[in-house]
């Protein structure tokens, strides 16, 4: 699973690093084993009751551009990357510090796209200090953004990724990647589980592969994902209570606010326009911290006919909204 992929990824970078401390991002979302609901906090619900946690475990801010108070997305990041700063100065120093653990593109916390420029200099800041940088690329890994991951999108590469979902197309399998200098120093038998390497997932993912390439997926992601951004941006010009629409590939989220606020979340909107769709045919999901935000995530092999079809049915149950 993607929670085992994350808790490999935990133990890994302790092991090589030596170092205790793990900084994760807020509105992060990475499984619910107790290590990886150590790490998340896209809502509360999902750590309410389960502590005491991992120890030495540390959150700095996700640049959020759409909710930021910066002026401008490098502002938005510029921001971010303060917080980071201050970490380091007041409560933990940075040669303590085992890992960086980041989704690329947050998932259940909004899938809220950072800043390119931020990841960037995240990797500059591992680069200085000798820590690991982890990306969890368990919903964008696979073709969702359009590449096979999403770290090739922002120019940025991890030392260790977690990978699960598309890995095999809904059979169950996660993996921890990482560099060959930094697997290579994990003793042999350091990390299992019983049901690991399963001959059935595996050959589902590798014939998941063959697919994913002969049938042109990631460019298919990407032109459709594009011309759905487009259909959503002139929906939110229609639309009062479509605050954002903001996406890679076909990783896409329309965030809906009160009409006449100051981005006030609307997460009752939502839950109406969820139901008005699934009703019509289409099933969405909702995410973000206030689950204000709707996700459009379709098949990669979705046609252009059948995204005119989503996109109809989902305009209609938006502009059923008064």
């Amino acid at each position: 699973s993607g929670a085992e992929a994350v808790e490999g990824a935990l133990k890994l970078a302790r092991y090589v690093t030596g170092r205790p401390g793990i900084i994760a991002f807020l509105g992060g979302f990475h499984g619910r084993t107790m290590g990886a609901t150590a790490v998340t906090t896209s809502k509360v619900k999902y750590r309410t009751g389960h502590g005491p946690f991992l120890p030495d475990v540390y959150f700095a801010r996700f640049p959020y551009p759409y909710r930021s108070s910066a002026s401008g997305a490098e502002a938005c990041a510029q921001e971010a990357l303060e917080d980071i700063e201050r970490l380091f100065e007041y409560v933990i120093a940075p040669e303590d510090v085992a890992a960086f653990l980041v989704e690329p593109i947050q998932g259940e916390g909004g899938y809220v796209v950072p800043p390119r420029s931020w990841l960037a200099a995240l990797r500059e800041i591992c680069d200085q200090h000798g820590i690991l940088l982890i990306f969890d690329e368990v919903q964008t890994g696979f073709g969702r953004t359009g590449e096979w991951f999403a770290a090739q999108v922002f120019g940025v590469e991890p030392d260790i990724v977690c990978l699960a979902k598309a890995i095999a197309n809904g059979f169950p399998l996660g993996a921890t990647a990482a560099r060959r200098e930094v697997m290579g120093k994990w003793g042999a038998a350091s990390h299992g589980t019983t049901y690991g390497g399963n001959p059935i997932s595996c050959a589902a993912a590798l014939a998941t592969l063959d697919v994913i390439r002969e049938e042109n997926l990631l460019e298919n992601a990407r032109a459709q994902g594009a011309y759905m951004l487009e259909a959503l941006r002139e929906l939110q010009a229609e639309s009062p209570i479509v605050g954002d629409v903001r996406g890679v590939g076909m990783m896409i989220a329309v965030e809906f606010v009160k009409p006449g606020s100051d981005k006030e979340p609307n997460p009752e909107a939502v839950r109406r326009i969820l139901e008005r769709a699934l009703a019509d045919g289409l099933l969405m999901y909702p995410c973000g911290h206030w689950t204000q935000t709707i996700r459009l995530i379709p098949p990669l092999t979705i046609t252009r006919e059948q995204v005119d079809e989503g996109l109809d049915i989902f305009r209609r149950a938006v502009l059923a909204e008064p």
